[in-house]
């Protein structure tokens, strides 16, 4: 997949790094999806599942900053020309991001008792997470078809951003019910910790965005 998501760049000077790029794409697709499952055994009171699934992002997490510090080393090192060098290196950190807030949500959510939210939080939270999905999803599609369509990468890296805003507004839905329903069972503490929660997952969705306005930037490249 690699060279199909970044065949824009010589082969010959960048093999390893796209290598090691295509991991770290599945990784961060991998650990969205791994929150999701954690915010529902969350939403279940399986703390023990919880614990299992940030474990395996927090794996993942770490796995995605080695890649990327090796990317880095290898493209300092590499012949690629520096326009080349540019889109791979702010490409990369912007994916490091989504795997970061990702961890830094998950984090978060195995302190707090989730299981105690009324209902109407734990739908909107899960609805988040799950069009957190689908962004990711479309961002992976946007990535793959790059070098060989930069017009559909363009369409695909504007519902990219359809969904981020999309996330935005259930990200309000979710503070609304954070302003106005009872929460029995929380301190002030974990009630902010709630927000900060709802925050990162926000964030997630704003990282996908970041990382679609470059292949947008690349792909207008590529057409002229």
């Amino acid at each position: 997949m690699a060279k199909t998501i970044f065949n824009w760049f010589s082969p010959k000077r960048g093999d390893e790094v796209l290598t090691m790029a295509e991991k770290h794409l599945e990784l961060t697709k991998k650990s969205v999806t791994d929150l999701t499952q954690m915010v529902e055994a969350a939403s279940r009171g399986e703390l023990e599942n919880c614990k299992s699934f940030y474990n395996n992002i927090s794996r993942m997490e770490m796995e995605a900053d080695e890649l990327r510090r090796e990317m880095v080393e290898s493209l300092t090192k590499s012949e690629m020309f520096p326009e080349e060098r540019e889109d791979l290196m702010e490409l990369v950190r912007a994916v490091d991001w989504i795997a970061d807030w990702s961890k830094e949500a998950g984090r978060i959510l195995n302190i707090i008792p989730f299981f105690k939210v009324p209902e109407e939080m734990k739908e909107a939270t899960l609805n988040m997470c799950r069009e957190n999905n689908d962004c990711v999803k479309v961002l992976t599609d946007c990535l793959k078809i790059l070098p060989k369509n930069p017009k559909e990468a363009l369409n695909l890296a504007n519902n990219v951003e359809l969904l981020e805003e999309d996330i935005d507004e259930l990200y309000s839905i979710a503070r609304s019910h954070l302003a106005t329903l009872e929460f029995p069972g929380y301190s002030i503490g974990s009630l902010i910790l709630l927000n900060e929660f709802l925050d990162a997952i926000e964030t997630i969705a704003d990282w996908c965005e970041n990382t679609a306005d470059i292949v947008r930037a690349i792909a207008v490249r590529i057409n002229h």
